[in-house]
C-alpha cells in the first residue's frame, strides 16, 4: 500500500526549495503558475479527473504554493551587507575554541554597539530615530561568530586566554554581514550563516574586559575535556578525530584534508547520518539490557543530546529527527517508513528554518540517505552481486546509493567528481565506524581517564591507518577530476534513469510504447484534420506560383512525399539499421541500450552547447586583483590575469576554476599575465594545473620570468621574492610567449587583440613591475573596442599617449584597482568609454581612490566595481553593450 503522506511531504519541500531559489523580482510568475493551475484543475478538468483525483492534486498544488510562500519569506532572514569598524561591543560568549591562527567562538550582541563609523542607513524606526540609532539598536540580540587572530609571537591578545562561554565581554571589533555572491557558484556566506542563526562575523581586536562570568554549557565542557584529553595526540590526528566525532575540522591543516577530499571520503566530517547511524547502533547494543520502552527513550535523549554536542548542523538535525521518529516508531504497532521518517525532518526542519532546503549541507545529507533508502535495493538485485557477502553487499549497495543520488549535486556544487571514491568509502566505511564509537566510548568515560585514554589511543591509531591509506590512494592518476557543470539536460537524463530504475525498465518502456500510440494517433488525426487541409493548401499555392517544376507536375504532392520518405527512413533505422548494430554488439557481450546510455551520458558530460553568439569579456570577482575572461562567437576563451594568492586563499583554486567548469569551460585558448605581482598572477598555477591552456603570453619587460632569483621589486607588497616555485616550473613547462606593442593576436569572427604595451621598458619608476604591464586592446568588426590596463601608472599612461597610439574605448578598464597613482589626465581625457570597471576588493591600499571615482563621475561614465557588483558581463553586439552584474537580478540597458 503506497504511503499517502509521500506526496504532500515531497510538494512541501519543492515549492520551499523554489521559493527560497526564485529569482527577486520574479516570484510572482512562479505563484501566478501555481494558482492558476490549482484553478485549472478545479473549474476546467471536473468530468476528465473525476472528484478524487481533483481533490488530490489540489491539496498537492496547495502544498506546493503553501511551501513556496513559506520559503519565499524565509529570505527575508538574510541581513542587509554590513561593515562597521573599531567599535565597542558587549556580548556573551557562547562557543569558544582554539585553532592553528587564533581561536573562534559565536557572540550574541547585548547592548548596542558604541563608537566605529555607523552607515547612514535606517533599518525602520520613528522619524525621530536617527538612522545610526536606529541600526546599533537593530544588532541587539544578533549572534555572530566571532574570531581573534594570533600576534606576531603566537599569543592571543591579553585576556583573551581567559574567558569561557556564558561569560559576558567588552572588546573593540569589526562587525560585519558579508555581501550575497557576486560570481555564479560562489559559496553563499549570507544563508550559510542565517541557516545556522548568526547575522554575520565579528572580528575582535586588542585586549577583551570580562565584565561577568558564566557557566558554560555541557556539551562545551564534554568537548573542550575531549580537547584536554587529546592534547597528547599529534595535532593533526586529534583534530582528524573531533571532525569526525563532532563534525568540526578548525584545528585540522588543509593539507591534512585534500585525501579526505580526493577520495571522497570527506562526508565523514560532516557530523550526519552516519554519525547517528553509528550512535544508534552503539548504544542500541550496549542499552540492550533494558526494557524495550526505556531502551527507545534513553537513546532518544542520547541522538538529541549529541546533535547538541555537534552544534545543531543542518545534516545532524535531519538524521536526529529521522531517528528519533525511526525510534518512536517502534513503540507503535510496526516500523515506521525510513522514506516517511527522512520526508518528515526535513519538512520540520524547512518549518524552523526556510533557508535550510538551500543549504549545501543539507541537501547533499538529505539526499544521500534518500538513495540509502531507495536505491540500495534496486542495486541488490543486480545479477553482479548475487554471490557477494551480505555484509559487504549491503555496504557496497549503501555507498552507490549515495553516490548515485548525490552526484549531480556534488558536480554543481564543487565541480569535482571522485572517481576512485566509491572503492575509499567502502574500504573505509567500518574502520571509520570503529573509530566513531571507540571516541564516543571515550567520551562517556571521561570523568574515568584509565578507560578513555585507552580508548582514545585505539581510536588515533586506526585513524593514522586510514589517513595514510587515503593518502596513497589519493596518489593515483584521475583519483578524482575536475568536471564542467552539463546543466539541466544532464540533470534530467541522471535523474530520469534513477526513476527508470526505481519503476522498472519493462513498466517504463510499456508506458512509453502506449504514450507515443497516443501520440502518433493525435498526429495523424491533426494531419488529416481540415486546419491541417487548409495549410497544405497554402503551402501547395505558393509552390504553384513560384516553382515552375511544380506547376509541371501539379499531381505530385510533394509534401505528402517527403512525409513517405521521412517515414521509410525511420522504419529502416528502427527495424533494420538499430537491430543490426544491437546483435554485432552482442557478440561481445554489449547491450546495445547501455552503449547509447552511455554514450548520452558522455555527451551530456561534455556539453558541446556552452558557449556566446557575442563578444562577451567578463570581469571576474576575485577580491582585491584581476582576472578578465574574454569569450568570442566562435567559442575562443582567453583570460587575462588570474587573481591573488595567500596563504589562506587561491583565487585560481577557489573561484576562478569553479567558475570556469561552472560556465561549461574546460580549456583555455591564451592566459595573459598582464605583470609579475601576485594579485594578477597568483592564481595562474591552480589553472595551469586544472585547465589546459594554448599559450601564455607575458610583457616584453626586461624581467626572467622563470628564474626566481633574478627578480628585482619596489617593495611595494605584492612582487617581494618574484613568482612563487611552482609557477615557475608550470609556466617553463608551457612556455610563454613575450609581447610588446606593436603585436596583433587575430581570433574569430573579425575580433582582433592589439598589443599597445609596453612600448618600451620602464626603469627608475614608482613600481617598474606595474609600468611594464601588458595593455591589450581588443576589438571587433563593428569597432567596439575594450582597452585592459593592468597595473599600470602614472609613467606608463604618459609613456602611452607619448607612442601616438589610438587608445579609445568603449569599455575601459581602470587601472591598478583604482590607485591615485593611476591618474594621468592627459591619457584618460583621450579616452570616451560608455563604461569603466575596477577590479577591487578588501585592501589596505585606500582603492579605488576618491579621486578616479570623482573623475569619472563628473563625467558621467557608469562605474562598475567588483566589490560592490560582484562579477559584470559585458556583452557586445551589433555596436551596442550589455551590461550585467552578478549583485544584479537584470541586464542594464544597452549602452
Amino acid at each position: 500500500m503506497k504511503d499517502p503522506w509521500i506526496k504532500p511531504l515531497t510538494c512541501i519541500l519543492v515549492g520551499g526549495l523554489m521559493g527560497n531559489f526564485a529569482q527577486t523580482g520574479w516570484w510572482w510568475l512562479y505563484l501566478g503558475l501555481f494558482v492558476w493551475l490549482a484553478l485549472g484543475i478545479y473549474f476546467f478538468f471536473p468530468q476528465r479527473l473525476g472528484v478524487e483525483k481533483r481533490g488530490t492534486l489540489l491539496i498537492l498544488c496547495g502544498t506546493i504554493i503553501i511551501g513556496f510562500i513559506f520559503g519565499l519569506a524565509g529570505r527575508e532572514a538574510i541581513p542587509q551587507p554590513l561593515e562597521l569598524k573599531q567599535t565597542q561591543i558587549v556580548g556573551e560568549l557562547q562557543d569558544w575554541f582554539l585553532t592553528d591562527n587564533g581561536a573562534v567562538g559565536e557572540l550574541a550582541i547585548l547592548e548596542p554597539p558604541r563608537g566605529g563609523s555607523f552607515p547612514q542607513l535606517s533599518l525602520g524606526g520613528s522619524p525621530e530615530k536617527s538612522p545610526e540609532k536606529n541600526l546599533e539598536e537593530s544588532l541587539v540580540g544578533n549572534k555572530y561568530r566571532l574570531r581573534i587572530y594570533f600576534d606576531k609571537e603566537g599569543n592571543l591578545p591579553q585576556g583573551w586566554d581567559l574567558i569561557r562561554p556564558g561569560d559576558i565581554i567588552e572588546f573593540n571589533g569589526k562587525i560585519e554581514h558579508p555581501k550575497a555572491p557576486g560570481t555564479k557558484g560562489q559559496f553563499d556566506y549570507p544563508r550559510y550563516y542565517a541557516v545556522r542563526g548568526l547575522s554575520g562575523t565579528l572580528t575582535a581586536q586588542g585586549e577583551v574586559k570580562i565584565i561577568a562570568t558564566g557557566e558554560p554549557s555541557i556539551t562545551w565542557q564534554l568537548r573542550n575535556q575531549m580537547r584536554e584529553h587529546l592534547t597528547g595526540a599529534p595535532p593533526e590526528l586529534g583534530g582528524l578525530l573531533e571532525g569526525i566525532l563532532f563534525g568540526d575540522t578548525g584545528r585540522v591543516p588543509q593539507e591534512e584534508l585534500e585525501p579526505y577530499r580526493i577520495t571522497g571520503v570527506y562526508h565523514i566530517f560532516s557530523a550526519s547520518g552516519s554519525n547517528v547511524a553509528f550512535m544508534f547502533a552503539l548504544c542500541w547494543l550496549v542499552l540492550g539490557i533494558f526494557p524495550p520502552t526505556l531502551r527507545v527513550v534513553v537513546i532518544c535523549g542520547i541522538l538529541i543530546l549529541y546533535a547538541f554536542l555537534c552544534g545543531g548542523n543542518p545534516p545532524i538535525l535531519r538524521a536526529t529527527i529521522m531517528g528519533v521518529f525511526v525510534l518512536l516508531g517502534r513503540l507503535g504497532k510496526g516500523r515506521s517508513p525510513s522514506l516517511r521518517g527522512l520526508l518528515i525532518a526535513g519538512v520540520l526542519l524547512f518549518l524552523w528554518q526556510p533557508l535550510i532546503l538551500g543549504d549545501v549541507g543539507f541537501q547533499l545529507s538529505f539526499m544521500a540517505t534518500w538513495g540509502i533508502i531507495q536505491l540500495s535495493t534496486p542495486l541488490s538485485k543486480l545479477s553482479l552481486l548475487k554471490n557477494w557477502p551480505k555484509v559487504v553487499r549491503d555496504a557496497l549497495m549503501m555507498t552507490l546509493g549515495a553516490q548515485l543520488a548525490i552526484l549531480p549535486l556534488m558536480i554543481i556544487t564543487f565541480n569535482r567528481v571522485s572517481i576512485i571514491g566509491l572503492l575509499a568509502n567502502l574500504l573505509v566505511l567500518f574502520m571509520i565506524g570503529a573509530i566513531f564509537e571507540l571516541g564516543i566510548l571515550a567520551l562517556f568515560f571521561l570523568w574515568l581517564p584509565i578507560i578513555a585514554l585507552p580508548l582514545l589511543e585505539v581510536s588515533l591509531r586506526l585513524l593514522d591507518y586510514v589517513s595514510k591509506g587515503l593518502f596513497y590512494l589519493a596518489q593515483v592518476p584521475l583519483a578524482d577530476v575536475w568536471v564542467v557543470n552539463p546543466g539541466v539536460p544532464f540533470w534530467l537524463f541522471w535523474y530520469g534513469g534513477i526513476g527508470v530504475l526505481l519503476i522498472g525498465k519493462e513498466k517504463v518502456a510499456f508506458v512509453c510504447k502506449v504514450w507515443l500510440g497516443h501520440c502518433q494517433r493525435k498526429l495523424v488525426h491533426l494531419w488529416e484534420g481540415p486546419s491541417m487541409q487548409r495549410v497544405k493548401g497554402f503551402f501547395k499555392n505558393i509552390l504553384a506560383k513560384h516553382f515552375k517544376a511544380y506547376r509541371k507536375n501539379s499531381q505530385r504532392n510533394v509534401l505528402e512525399n517527403l512525409g513517405r520518405k521521412f517515414r521509410e527512413i525511420c522504419k529502416y533505422i528502427f527495424s533494420k539499421l538499430l537491430p543490426s548494430l544491437n546483435s554485432f554488439l552482442k557478440r561481445f557481450g554489449i547491450q546495445g541500450y547501455r552503449l547509447l546510455v552511455l554514450l548520452l551520458l558522455l555527451l551530456l558530460l561534455w556539453s558541446p552547447w556552452h558557449g556566446t553568439p557575442v563578444l562577451e569579456v567578463t570581469l571576474i570577482d576575485v577580491g582585491q586583483g584581476d582576472c578578465i575572461l574574454i569569450e568570442t562567437p566562435g567559442g575562443m576563451r582567453l583570460m587575462v590575469d588570474t587573481g591573488p594568492k595567500t596563504n589562506s586563499f587561491d583565487a585560481g583554486e577557489r573561484i576562478i576554476v569553479p567558475y570556469l567548469l561552472e560556465q561549461g569551460i574546460n580549456s583555455l585558448d591564451a592566459l595573459f599575465l598582464t605583470h609579475p605581482h601576485g594579485d594578477h598572477v597568483g592564481g595562474a598555477g591552480a589553472i595551469l594545473k586544472t585547465i589546459p591552456v594554448g599559450w601564455i603570453g607575458i610583457p616584453d619587460d626586461g624581467q626572467d620570468w622563470l628564474d626566481g632569483e633574478g627578480w628585482t621589486t619596489t617593495g611595494d607588497g605584492w612582487g617581494i621574492g618574484g613568482l612563487e616555485g611552482e609557477l615557475i616550473v608550470l609556466l617553463q613547462k608551457n612556455g610563454v610567449e613575450r609581447l610588446k606593442a606593436g603585436d596583433r593576436i587575430s581570433l574569430d569572427s573579425g575580433i582582433v587583440i592589439d598589443v599597445i604595451g609596453p612600448t618600451r621598458v620602464l626603469t627608475g619608476t614608482k613600481s617598474d613591475e606595474n609600468n611594464n604591464s601588458l595593455i591589450l586592446l581588443i576589438k571587433n568588426k563593428d569597432g567596439q573596442r575594450v582597452l585592459l590596463t593592468g597595473d599600470m601608472e602614472d609613467e606608463q599612461m604618459v609613456e602611452l599617449v607619448r607612442s601616438g597610439q589610438d587608445f579609445d574605448a568603449d569599455l575601459f578598464k581602470v587601472p591598478h584597482h583604482g590607485s591615485r597613482f593611476s591618474m594621468a589626465t592627459e591619457m584618460l581625457d583621450q579616452i570616451h568609454p560608455k563604461a569603466v570597471m575596477i577590479p577591487v576588493g578588501k585592501n589596505t591600499f585606500g582603492h579605488p581612490s576618491s579621486q578616479v571615482l570623482s573623475y569619472w563621475e563628473e563625467r558621467g561614465v557608469p562605474i562598475y566595481r567588483t566589490d560592490e557588483d560582484g562579477t559584470v558581463i559585458f556583452r557586445f553586439d551589433r555596436g551596442k553593450m550589455e551590461v550585467r552584474t552578478g549583485r544584479g537580478d537584470f541586464a542594464s540597458p544597452s549602452l
